[in-house]
């Protein structure tokens, strides 16, 4: 059954190869297809490429939506929409690829209290360089704001480290203008953020996330994003307190609360404190970590930052006669933008994918609500 707030997907038939190698193998070769699903309902008339475009396409419209007349990027209307079973013949599959795109509708808005943990270590001259009155870093803290700050109630404070705490917000502020003029004191805020200088202290940077979460608000959800670009200083890596903050320190009105962390690692270090220490994990696993560099940072910030999809993935795979092949998962995050998706192509060999195709779409919302749907693509 699907949920409200579940997902808007179309999935149009445009195949080139496994997610993660963007390649152009044909699926049947080792390789497994993506797809959504629908409630079996076709629309009028066959397939034809003059009228629907170069793919199969599939729409799954939000519960709490009407989502009008679903249309391709070509502008082309879908070919099926709704979940369940779907059936389209052999020679279509082998002649017109998949693709999968989709749009994750609104999730419920909810209270965020978010601290930023920035480094600001001397490496980051060459990670992330100050370019007159910015740097990456900069960038990325007002896509955050900006993302974040579209919903209601939402406020941020921020902290840089290096081999100590160098600047910290007296407090949370619900905008920017605020909270850069706390933290700058009437200067130029980019010789806040885009400073380097010094070592790299993380157990000063976590610290003091969690003396500013303490200042925060007992309905709000606590998150932290730490932000750095190479590997502690040897006994400075803080991963005590990051266990204190995600197994619920900070108390506020009686009232334990948990932290989430989001952690990025900026340019090639070795990023396995962050990944596999700091970071928290989403409900279905996921850790909550990226790598990022001067030119995407503040993309990849503002994804983490959404008020929307905590954690999200598309399981997949083959049907054929012999039986069913092995669940492959693809992380949904790194294809969001505004709250859509679109996943790269395949192509779909019916002659060794014999039946057709199964998926699996599973996504969490900040608050730990799961959402589930799933569905087979099969062969006439």
């Amino acid at each position: 059954m699907l949920r409200t707030n579940l997902l808007a997907l179309y999935a149009v038939t445009s195949m080139s190869a496994a997610l993660s190698a963007c390649g152009s193998e044909r699926f049947g070769a080792g390789q497994s297809p993506v797809f959504t699903t629908g409630d079996a309902r076709r629309q009028e008339g066959s397939y034809d490429p003059t009228v629907h475009g170069a793919y199969l396409t599939w729409f799954l419209p939000c519960d709490d939506a009407n989502p009008g007349q679903p249309v391709t990027q070509e502008g082309k209307p879908v070919l099926f929409t709704g979940s369940g079973d779907h059936h389209v013949s052999k020679s279509d599959v082998a002649n017109h690829p998949i693709s999968l795109s989709g749009r994750v509708c609104a999730a419920p808005d909810s209270k965020r209290d978010i601290v930023l943990v920035v480094d600001v270590s001397g490496s980051m001259k060459d990670n992330d360089p100050r370019r007159g009155n910015s740097c990456a870093r900069l960038r990325a803290l007002d896509q955050v704001l900006q993302v974040a700050a579209k919903g209601t109630g939402n406020q941020f404070a921020v902290a840089t480290f290096s081999s100590r705490v160098e600047y910290a917000s007296s407090g949370f502020f619900s905008n920017g203008r605020d909270l850069y003029q706390d933290l700058a004191a009437g200067g130029n805020i980019a010789d806040v953020i885009c400073a380097a200088t010094d070592g790299t202290n993380y157990e000063a940077g976590l610290q003091e996330a969690m003396n500013l979460l303490s200042l925060g608000r007992g309905d709000a959800l606590k998150e932290l994003f730490f932000l750095s670009d190479g590997a502690p200083d040897r006994g400075k890596e803080g991963v005590d307190i990051a266990d204190q903050l995600k197994a619920g320190a900070i108390s506020i009105d009686g009232k334990r609360i948990k932290t989430t962390i989001a952690t990025v690692m900026v340019g090639g270090a070795n990023d396995d404190i962050l990944k596999n220490k700091i970071a928290s994990l989403a409900p279905d696993g996921t850790v909550l970590h990226a790598r990022a560099d001067a030119g995407n940072l503040a993309e990849i910030l503002g994804q983490l930052a959404q008020n929307g999809i905590q954690s999200g993935y598309l399981g997949y795979r083959s049907l054929t006669h012999e039986g069913e092949g092995k669940w492959q998962r693809v992380d949904l995050r790194p294809y969001l933008r505004d709250g859509g998706f679109m996943l790269p192509s395949m192509a779909v060999n019916p002659a060794t994918v014999t039946v057709g195709v199964e998926i699996r779409i599973e996504y969490y919302d900040r608050t730990g609500k799961k959402f589930l749907v799933t569905g087979r693509l099969l062969w006439d």
